[in-house]
């Protein structure tokens, strides 16, 4: 028994005190301290399930009082309509109320480019029942959290509802295709102009516009969504020119490539002036691009000429025009010499006054006795774009230029009469001589003509001073054409 107690008793204490301590030297704790332990952890999430149940269903009481029993939640809009508060019919008829007023003018595009037009003529139609529904569903439909996220998000930060409204889409293609008609516009090539003191001046190019007609129509769909009516036009890639500006600057004529002039002194009619300046002035600052074909005809049939004296019919007379034939005359042999190619050109009846013969270019535009139409055509056979000038100075010259880019070219002109019979007529030889770079590429006679002599003029018209020509006419000692002389 003793053994058991001795056993019991000092080596037992012993036992016990040789075991683990906490980090202060206390002997760690009991069975019973752990359990109160896990009661209190017990209690603890009890209080936070009571809690959270709490909360939710404040939450839940709270969508129900913004709510209501009817009524859209606060911070909802359709479009620009706040309808918060307002029951189903309120909003609906605020929604349609604003949209008749929104769309009773839909416009296309600001400024100088803007449209109107009355949306019947596109067709529109609002469903306003639908962002009505969508707007009071709002904060009633989905999970608790969905419900709750919803009612607060439009409590504070707002939500809008786009309107669902529809068009029709023939209509509006067709109104759109009507606006790109007047928005589209075609690119601008550069060109130039000759200054009074001769200087060339360069006109930028300029891009086109063209309107991108499907993007348009879905910033109609969007206006009609945000409940506007204004409608922005897409613009599409802008055309380019095809002369560009750096082009023209590198290509600008800044020399005279030919040139010719002639005397209209010789005739003291005003109105043969008159007429020269007029087709002289249609054809001045005339652009031609390289590979395009000149025609005169085009640019001077349609003006209003006076009566002076002209040189057709076969014979001298009196008719609207006189001094045409002096101006494309005049201009031909510019081209001539500027080395161009000559497209068509016609000589007179009969030896003229104001040029030597083989050098002239007559003009007829047709009339109603048959005769067929003539012109005087010749292709820009140049790298480089041309500019043409004509005009009247004070001296009593008629002065015709063509300007472009140096062509390495040298032409000369020459005429020569081989024979002259009043039976036969005057028949006139003429040549060219073409080098290119030192070297002759061409030297050739290019067409021979036998002109008939001039008859007198008629006794019954009018009767102006003449006189040979001075220096840039001709000036023949054969001269037969009786203009030499002052008529009696």
């Amino acid at each position: 028994m003793k053994e058991i107690s001795k056993e019991g008793g000092p080596r037992a204490a012993r036992k016990l005190g040789s075991g683990r301590q906490d980090a202060d030297g206390a002997p760690p704790r009991s069975r019973r301290s752990r359990g109160k332990r896990s009661q209190y952890a017990l209690r603890r999430g009890i209080v936070v399930v009571v809690a959270v149940a709490c909360f939710l269903f404040a939450g839940f009481a709270l969508v129900d009082l913004l709510a209501g029993d009817t009524g859209i939640q606060s911070g909802v809009r359709i479009g620009d309509v706040d309808v918060g508060g307002m029951t189903k019919e309120e909003a609906r008829a605020a929604v349609e109320k604003n949209a008749a007023e929104t769309f009773r003018e839909i416009s296309f595009g600001e400024g100088q480019d803007a449209v109107s037009m009355n949306a019947e003529e596109l067709g529109v139609k609002v469903n306003a029942r639908a962002a009505v529904d969508e707007a009071y569903a709002l904060g009633r439909t989905g999970g608790p959290f969905a419900r709750l996220s919803d009612a607060f998000g439009s409590s504070v930060g707002g939500t809008r509802i786009d309107l669902k409204a529809s068009y029709d889409e023939g209509a509006a293609r067709s109104a759109i295709g009507r606006i790109a008609g007047d928005f589209n516009q075609e690119p601008k090539d550069a060109t130039f102009t000759v200054a009074e003191g001769g200087d060339v001046k360069v006109q930028p190019a300029e891009n086109g516009r063209t309107l991108d007609k499907e993007a348009t129509l879905a910033n109609l769909q969007g206006a009609l969504t945000n409940m506007s009516g204004r409608v922005p036009l897409a613009e599409g890639p802008a055309p380019k020119p095809q002369i560009t500006t750096a082009e023209i600057q590198q290509s600008k004529p800044e020399r005279v490539i030919g040139e010719y002039q002639t005397d209209f002194l010789w005739d003291s009619n005003p109105n043969r002036k008159e007429n020269m300046k007029l087709a002289a002035g249609a054809i001045n600052n005339t652009v031609v691009k390289p590979g395009e074909v000149f025609s005169f005809n085009d640019l001077a049939s349609e003006l209003d000429y006076k009566e002076a004296k002209t040189f057709s019919d076969g014979g001298v007379g009196f008719a609207n025009g006189g001094g045409l034939c002096q101006v494309s005359s005049t201009l031909y042999m510019a081209a001539q010499y500027a080395g161009l190619e000559i497209e068509e050109r016609h000589p007179h009846y009969a030896v003229l006054p104001y040029i030597k013969p083989g050098f002239d270019a007559t003009v007829w535009f047709g009339d109603e006795y048959g005769y067929g139409v003539q012109d005087m055509k010749f292709r820009n056979t140049t790298d480089a774009p041309i500019l043409i000038r004509e005009w009247v100075d004070e001296k009593g010259f008629l002065n015709a230029q063509i300007l472009g880019q140096p062509t390495g070219k040298k032409v000369e002109m020459a005429t020569e009469k081989i024979f002259e019979d009043t039976t036969r007529g005057i028949r006139w030889d003429t040549y060219k001589t073409v080098t290119e770079n030192g070297e002759v590429t061409f030297d050739d006679m290019i067409h021979t003509y036998t002109y008939s002599y001039n008859p007198p003029p008629p006794e019954d018209g009018p009767h102006y001073d003449t006189s040979a020509p001075r220096v840039s006419g001709w000036n023949d000692p054969g001269n037969t054409t009786g203009w030499a002389e002052v008529p009696e």
